[in-house]
């Protein structure tokens, strides 16, 4: 699985990039609010990748936390898919996006082209439980690993909740951590 790339940026348009790494280009597409440097210089964006029957399709993000709320999105709201999704990216920030869900706020999500308020009412159906707002007023996302690591844990033989509880603990002290190590330092929490 490819979590992300860096390497030198060769062309930039409009939802799209072309990124050398070792002689080799990636054409990754992108929202139209990302950040990126000038052709030649050193990017590093966050993959998620989407398999077809006959291709694959990479798509970037300047933040972690951007690639997750991507692949929660086309995750868990049926009928919103990466297209979609890469178009909400294009009109707003993650913030903002977080604002309008928490806030079930349907006439904003309602006006990204390709959504409408049907759309906007099944995302923030799925996913308003998913996202909450912090009191620094920081949007927080449950990361795809900290719901894998749950779930593990939950295999194991822990109660939702407890699992819930103890995962979100860990997770506060590292952020970045695999399911796989959230599990490992579940087991051994106290």
């Amino acid at each position: 699985m490819i979590v992300f790339l860096e390497g030198r940026l060769i062309a930039h348009i409009p939802l799209s990039c072309t990124i050398e790494i070792h002689g080799i280009g990636y054409e990754v597409l992108v929202p139209l609010t990302i950040d990126l440097p000038r052709c030649s210089e050193t990017v590093r964006l966050w993959v998620h990748t989407v398999y077809h029957e006959n291709c694959q399709t990479l798509y970037g993000f300047n933040h972690s936390e951007e690639r997750d709320f991507f692949k929660l999105v086309i995750d868990k709201v049926s009928g919103v898919g990466p297209k979609m999704t890469l178009a909400m990216f294009s009109k707003f920030k993650l913030k903002e996006l977080h604002h309008f869900i928490a806030h079930r706020d349907v006439a904003m999500l309602g006006s990204i082209p390709g959504i409408g308020k049907k759309k906007a009412e099944k995302i923030i159906l799925e996913l308003a439980d998913k996202i909450g707002e912090g009191s620094s007023n920081t949007p927080i996302v449950m990361r795809s690993e900290q719901s894998d690591a749950i779930l593990g844990l939950i295999a194991l033989g822990y109660k939702k909740t407890e699992a819930e509880i103890i995962i979100g603990k860990i997770a506060e002290n590292f952020p970045e951590a695999t399911a796989d190590q959230l599990i490992r330092k579940a087991i051994t929490f106290h």
